[in-house]
Formats: C-alpha cells, structure tokens, sequence
C-alpha cells in the first residue's frame, strides 16, 4: 500500500541488477523480518541494511576494495544526520578505537582484545547496517527463538560467528553508511523502553555466550557500559522512565557491578534530574 512494489518494478527494469523482492501476507514483525531477508539471499555476503539509512558515497566501490581479505564479518562505521540526511550530526561515530584491521579469533584471549577496543554496542553488532557478513557463517548458525522480540535477534547469529574459531572480521574505520536521526524505531514505546532494551539483550547475550569465562563476560559487559554509562544513563531513566522502570534499570546495573544504592538516589532526583541532564559540561562528563 506505500508504493514499495511499483517502485521495486521501476528499479528492475532500469537497472541491470537482481531484485528478490517478498511480501508477506501478514506483519511478521522487526526481528523475523530481519532473519527473513537474508534467508532470500543468494550472494557470497549480505549486507544487512536497515530500511531508514543510506549507503554513504563510493560506499560499495569502497567495500569492494577490502573483499580480497575474505572476512567472515566486515564492520563499517557511520556517518549521523538528521531525519532529512542534510544536517550532519556526527561526521564519522566509530566503533572501535583503532583504524582498519583484520582480527583474527582464534581463542578467547583475541576476543577479550577485540572488545576491549570496542567504544560502545556498535563494535559487538548492534547497528544493523553497519554489518557485511558471509552468508555461508550466517546460514551455519542454529538460531535460538528466545531471541526473537529483544530487537536484537541478528547480535545473536553475529556472535555465534565471533566465537566460531578462526573467525575472520576486518574493521573498517569509514563510515560507509549514513543514520538518519529521529526516527529510531525502538523509542516508539518511549526513551526509557529504548534504554532498556539494550540491557535486556547484551545482559542475555552475556550470559548465554560467556557465562563460564567470567573474563570474557567481564569484557562484554563492559561494552555495554560503554553505551549506557551509569551516570547519564540514570539520570536519563529520573526523567522519562516509571517506577517499574526505574527499578528494572537499577536490577541490571547491580548485574554489571554498579552500586545499586548510588543508582537509587540519582534516580529519585526526578525533574532535577533533566535540569542536569542537559547541562552540556555535565552531559559530556557523565558521558
């Protein structure tokens, strides 16, 4: 009804490309919908794109260039804007804290490494556009369903690449597609939901991949402090979450060490709290 099925026929009849296209006959949601569409592909890699963002300039012509180190995960950095793609927000937000390399994951040693470069969720496959992955590795992975709902079911199959031996991923430090602010599809049940969420998968994520190496498990929660830093995050949650929420939050940051009573006394600071929030010296030291 949006039109998508004229314009795939536009695209088809002019230019010389392959064009799998599928509707379903009912809404599967995000997470199925995300697994479906490498299902149809047929190529040596997928590049998992998100509906909402762009491929920056020469970003495939860019892409081609790296291809000969015959990765089994390439992971590109991005480039912010706003909704209409003209304003720049961020030039260039990097994943990890290095430029271009090849990792190579051979025991759990180069995987505590690789995380402790990563800068925030982004570097362990959270940005769903930013992945290229060999469909053979995808296709390899028994799916688990109990991810299905968490809004991150791809993250599950990325690290079950990650911790395959000899896995290959280059890092490549260009942001080679472009993210369209203001349209983040996991706020529309609100800012605090979309807080949550990220807890709710890495801390399962966490647990079911590196429950029995509590190094490693350190490691990867650690990116996702990265992301949600206490400070900025609880004041965040004082001023948009409910009590439920507020109390979910407080649980996870006792799961990653926190202290839970500092973590209560920001949260009751309530409209104080957004006053504070957005102090712009404040905001970047709490960040």
């Amino acid at each position: 009804t949006d039109g998508t099925e004229e314009m795939i026929d536009v695209w088809r009849n002019n230019y010389n490309f392959p064009i799998i296209y599928r509707r379903n006959s009912v809404n599967l949601g995000p997470d199925r919908n995300f697994l479906a569409s490498v299902s149809l592909a047929n190529g040596d890699y997928c590049w998992i794109f998100g509906s909402d963002d762009a491929l920056a300039k020469d970003s495939l012509a860019i892409l081609q260039t790296y291809l000969d180190s015959q990765a089994d995960i390439y992971l590109c950095d991005r480039k912010e804007t706003g909704c209409d793609l003209v304003e720049i927000r961020n030039p260039h937000r990097s994943w990890l804290r290095t430029d271009d390399e090849l990792y190579v994951f051979n025991n759990n040693l180069d995987r505590e490494i690789y995380l402790s470069r990563c800068l925030s969720i982004g570097g362990v496959f959270s940005y769903l556009s930013s992945l290229i992955v060999k469909k053979e590795r995808w296709d390899a992975i028994d799916f688990d369903a109990s991810y299905i709902g968490t809004s991150y079911p791809h993250v599950f199959i990325m690290m079950s690449v990650f911790n395959t031996p000899g896995c290959l991923l280059h890092y490549i430090s260009k942001p080679l597609v472009i993210c369209r602010g203001d349209n983040d599809s996991f706020e529309k049940k609100g800012k605090a939901r979309r807080i949550l969420i990220d807890f709710i998968a890495y801390l399962k994520l966490a647990n079911d991949f590196y429950s029995k190496n509590i190094s490693l498990k350190r490691a990867f929660e650690n990116v996702l402090l990265k992301e949600r830093p206490w400070l900025y995050t609880t004041l965040a949650m004082a001023c948009y979450g409910n009590s439920d929420e507020k109390r979910d939050l407080s649980e996870f940051y006792a799961k990653l060490g926190c202290n839970k009573n500092m973590i209560n006394t920001v949260l009751r600071f309530g409209k104080l709290a957004y006053a504070v929030k957005n102090i712009t010296v404040l905001k970047n030291f709490t960040k």
